[in-house]
């Protein structure tokens, strides 16, 4: 569900704050990055929609319709990235004490795969525990897409794929959700967000890539320029809190963090 519209800028939007950020922030929430997108799609028909802001529309919608396009399964960048992920998760010990299957966390099947129920073929190849089923494993991930002008294409490229694939890879491990935040401070601070992985459900590739590598640089600067009134504004990048800047991203950093948290909230799993 979202919070507003984006085609009902500006004055409805202001109030509407996330105490997770910093406050006075105007704040739109989705939880499906394709509304995100028809709102700023829609919002190029109103008279407060700049030359500018229509033009960043445009490239945004060309750049959805070529990813829709592309094959991603077998994008040698994303395999490489993959395995990279791959072997850093079996170094940190998650395949030791979460084995390694190539089943997907769902509502289902929740829980720690057992390798010799699951050889056995038993449908009841997870074990059930408090840890799994409490929440306390449920991890997520906030991408910071604030980032400034300067940062590469290449960069933004390389560390979609590179969260793509931990997402992924972890996605078969533990309970985990994904949620892109852009935040910009300005004198009228901006901000929306919105979901990409929830617990339970697959990941969408493309989906997922466009909307950290390609949507920053469209529908995001769009989305500025249109709750700004196309004002010429002074910004600085926004860094919420306990989110993962996708400009400056870290593979090893970030496993480890996920590795602790794990390890700290559910020691009884390493002792298997």
């Amino acid at each position: 569900m979202r919070n507003h519209k984006i085609c009902e800028v500006p004055e409805v939007l202001l109030g509407s704050v996330d105490e997770r950020w910093e406050k006075n922030t105007i704040y739109n929430h989705y939880e499906n990055p394709l509304d995100f997108m028809d709102d700023v799609i829609a919002s190029s028909t109103l008279p407060s929609c700049s030359a500018k802001a229509r033009n960043y529309i445009k490239a945004g919608e060309k750049a959805f319709k070529e990813i829709e396009c592309k094959d991603v399964t077998y994008d040698k960048l994303y395999q490489d990235v993959a395995e990279r992920v791959k072997s850093k998760l079996k170094a940190r010990g998650f395949t030791t004490a979460m084995l390694y299957s190539e089943v997907e966390f769902s509502t289902e099947n929740t829980g720690v795969m057992s390798k010799t129920r699951a050889m056995l073929g038993r449908r009841d190849c997870y074990y059930k525990n408090p840890s799994m089923t409490d929440g306390k494993l449920f991890h997520d991930i906030y991408i910071n897409l604030s980032y400034s002008f300067g940062v590469s294409d290449a960069t933004i490229i390389k560390n979609s794929y590179a969260i793509y694939a931990l997402t992924k890879e972890l996605a078969r491990l533990i309970p985990m959700r994904v949620i892109v935040v852009n935040h910009v401070g300005t004198t009228i601070p901006t901000c929306y967000s919105y979901v990409l992985k929830k617990f339970g459900l697959p990941l969408d590739p493309k989906q997922f890539l466009f909307f950290t590598a390609e949507s920053k640089r469209t529908f995001g600067w769009a989305t500025y320029d249109i709750l700004n009134d196309g004002a010429n504004k002074s910004s600085t990048v926004g860094s919420p809190e306990g989110s993962v800047s996708i400009a400056k991203f870290n593979l090893d950093k970030e496993i480890d963090n996920i590795f602790n948290k794990v390890k700290t909230q559910a020691p009884e799993l390493f002792r298997r």
